[in-house]
């Protein structure tokens, strides 16, 4: 073989091995799309052609580069929105193991195969593939954010330096959290190239500056002038948020904590390290400050699993290479990996019924990270009977139709569904305590059922219901069933 060979093989195993991994739920799903945010958005903007629908100055405003690319794809390659988002699923995680590699080999400086490892332990990771499940804009945006950290590193040319800012603006256009973590990496970078006069000084401040201006704009209320920030409340005490917090880091990384304590003292890189402080501090504020709070903290902890990748690649691979007489560290490396890949072929492949049960029995964050990839808004096996669901409704109710908004993207494929219609959905999804659907559901049909309007709903029967809600409150009667899938109605 060639002196040069594994150079060439390896970026291209980076690419073809998380596209194979991310493909296979994809293909078990068939013809269906998984995830939450590819059948509630993203087929619905392919299908009406959002955001070339928009003017510019308003296309501009917000993080639309991955519906724009999406559109594109699809109206070049497909005509099929159930399609395109099915191959950019796997087409995103590939490239995003691809980039994970250029990481490695040009920040880290580590070597082919170790690159190769971490670009294939961040694919099959559960919550780096509960990002691929659904979270395409993210997915596009930490491309980005890793290619221009990764042209930033090697900035010493003039190339480099006018490449990362253009990355930089392709980082912002794509996701908020990508975009703001890498305004404050480079906020960093440039306070430190001026104190230090590193020559990658010229870099972060290009890409500090038009990073800034373009979220500026974005942030920006033309009408009154004035930067309009997202902030939620939260109304609980500190302990309980506290507990639900921490619960989640700990949900999620309890596999990787052992050999990211042991990797985190030997990668001294400070993107990465800047990378996972900047991620917790906004999961964590709602503990500091829970009155004035970055929204969707949950997302900020789940963010953290790249940087929580690499410090556990480099602690496994440590083991591995560790000489002497003793076996023992390569067994328990080797070990660790093949449970990361057990773990790995149950959430790709078991259906929501038969999780793994850390994912499914001992999870008490579903809203956050899913038991199985094996499912969209509902169980794919449901999908049939809540569109005959939703036929029936169309054809024989007469009153008031009132939707879950997991059921509603779904009942909305039949297209006779658009008048009479109220979605219901999932209100302050990052809080511990939350309405339930049941509850909502009582609240708008007491108030609408005293004009005489009936009032119907779709929800699974047999007590089998998601959402916190196994079954629908007994004033709602069961009229008309499809397999697991009622239709009810209203009895005031």
């Amino acid at each position: 073989m060639p002196r040069n060979s594994p150079q060439i093989l390896a970026p291209i195993l980076a690419l073809l091995i998380p596209f194979a991994i991310r493909l296979i739920p994809e293909a078990l799903a068939w013809p269906y799309p998984i995830g939450f945010d590819t059948i509630y958005a993203y087929v619905p903007w392919i299908e009406s052609g959002y955001p070339l629908n928009l003017d510019p100055l308003t296309m501009l405003k917000g993080t639309r580069l991955f519906p724009l690319l999406a559109l594109l794809v699809d109206r070049t390659f497909f005509n099929d929105a159930f399609l395109t988002v099915k191959i950019l699923g796997p087409l995103l995680h590939a490239l995003l193991g691809l980039s994970m590699y250029i990481f490695a080999r040009r920040v880290l400086k580590w070597d082919t195969w170790k690159s190769l490892l971490l670009a294939v332990f961040s694919s099959i990771y559960f919550v780096s593939l509960r990002i691929s499940w659904e979270m395409y804009r993210q997915m596009l945006g930490t491309i980005f954010l890793i290619l221009t950290l990764s042209c930033y590193w090697s900035s010493r040319s003039r190339w480099t330096t006018g490449a990362t800012p253009l990355l930089t603006l392709l980082t912002i256009l794509s996701h908020e959290i990508t975009g703001v973590t890498l305004l404050a990496l480079m906020l960093i970078e440039a306070l430190y190239g001026a104190i230090k006069r590193d020559e990658r000084l010229p870099a972060a401040v290009l890409s500090l500056l038009i990073g800034a201006a373009s979220l500026g704009y974005m942030l920006l209320d033309l009408a009154t002038l004035s930067l309009k920030l997202p902030f939620e409340t939260f109304i609980e005490d500190r302990a309980t948020l506290a507990g639900h917090i921490i619960g989640f880091i700990i949900f999620c990384y309890a596999f990787l904590l052992p050999f990211m304590l042991y990797g985190i003292v030997r990668v001294r890189n400070r993107l990465v390290f800047g990378w996972l402080i900047i991620a917790l501090i906004p999961g964590m504020w709602p503990i500091i400050y829970p009155s004035l709070c970055p929204p969707l903290w949950f997302r900020w902890i789940i963010f953290m699993a790249y940087p929580a990748c690499i410090y556990s690649t480099e602690g496994v691979c440590t083991l591995l290479s560790r000489g002497g007489g003793s076996k023992a560290p390569r067994i328990i490396a080797l070990a660790y990996l093949c449970f990361i890949g057990l773990t790995a072929g149950y959430y790709l492949a078991a259906d929501p019924e038969h999780a793994f049960p850390y994912f499914a029995d001992y999870n008490p964050y579903k809203a956050y990270i899913q038991s199985s990839m094996l499912q969209s808004t509902i169980p794919l096996k449901d999908v049939e009977s809540t569109i005959q669901a939703a036929k029936w409704l169309s054809e024989n109710a007469h009153g008031l139709i009132v939707l879950h908004e997991a059921f509603y993207p779904w009942a909305m494929r039949c297209g006779c569904l658009t008048e009479r219609l109220v979605v219901v959905r999932e209100r302050d999804l990052s809080k511990p305590d939350r309405m339930n659907f049941a509850d909502a559901l009582i609240e708008i049909a007491s108030k609408t059922s005293n004009d005489n309007h009936e009032i119907y709903t779709i929800w699974w029967a047999n007590g089998k219901g998601w959402y916190n809600v196994p079954s629908l409150p007994s004033r709602f009667q069961l009229v008309k069933s499809f397999g697991d899938i009622g239709v009810y109605v209203f009895r005031g």
